[in-house]
């Protein structure tokens, strides 16, 4: 989305408040003298200028917006300590998801970005230790089959097709699953696939506000690249 896009969606989502904005480091730096957000979202162009400068914004979480999803955006994203990264292509519904993923004190990561994570954590985990993990998790053949298509980044109806399961069969293996090993989300389910091993080879910045209250909607701020 372009940045003109973005700050209409943000506008007329209803609960959003749009405080600030922002495209380069004097605004960015005034802007941060004016608003006390919770949540930024930072265009991957504009991070440089926000590292260091996070003391002044006590609490604010941040979402990444990048041009590409590759392993040196995530790794930017984990430098920043980001809740989120998000394409800049990505539809509105999808960067709305990533707010209230985030404004729930949650992360967000799309398919794209859990199969990069996943392939760090991987070439990161000794052989050795990937086959101790792996004995005594209690999964059955079936449920390690459902473990790796979440950790692609499979919905529940994509996991029944392939399957030939319904999607009710799948969400109780899914909370078999987490039962087992005790998860409660599918990004750690992403991220015992990594140990596992059973994942193969397949491998700007606005400002958004944390509900205060019931009363009160979050207010946005932003701070766009001019690309």
């Amino acid at each position: 989305m372009s940045r003109a896009t973005t700050l209409a969606t943000l506008q007329s989502e209803p609960g959003f408040n749009v405080v600030g904005e922002a495209c380069d480091e004097p605004g960015l730096l005034s802007m941060r003298l004016r608003v006390q957000p919770n949540i930024l979202l930072l265009d991957s162009a504009l991070a440089g200028l926000v590292n260091g400068n996070l003391s002044s914004w006590p609490g604010v979480r941040i979402i990444l917006m990048a041009s590409v999803i590759d392993e040196g955006h995530i790794i930017q994203a984990l430098r920043l300590a980001a809740r989120a990264i998000v394409p800049k292509a990505a539809p509105a519904q999808v960067l709305l998801k990533s707010i209230r993923k985030v404004l729930a004190d949650e992360y967000w990561l799309g398919p794209d970005s859990t199969a990069i994570v996943i392939q760090m954590l991987r070439d990161l985990l000794p052989e050795s230790a990937v086959r101790s993990s792996h004995q005594g998790d209690g999964l059955t053949a079936r449920e390690h089959s459902i473990v790796a298509m979440v950790a692609r980044g499979h919905s529940n109806k994509q996991i029944g097709h392939e399957l030939s399961i319904s999607e009710r069969t799948v969400k109780h293996h899914l909370t078999s699953i987490f039962g087992k090993l005790g998860l409660s989300s599918r990004l750690q389910l992403a991220t015992f696939a990594a140990k596992q091993r059973t994942l193969q080879n397949d491998g700007r910045a606005t400002l958004t506000a944390r509900s205060l209250s019931a009363q009160l909607a979050p207010q946005i701020s932003s701070a766009f690249n001019r690309s």
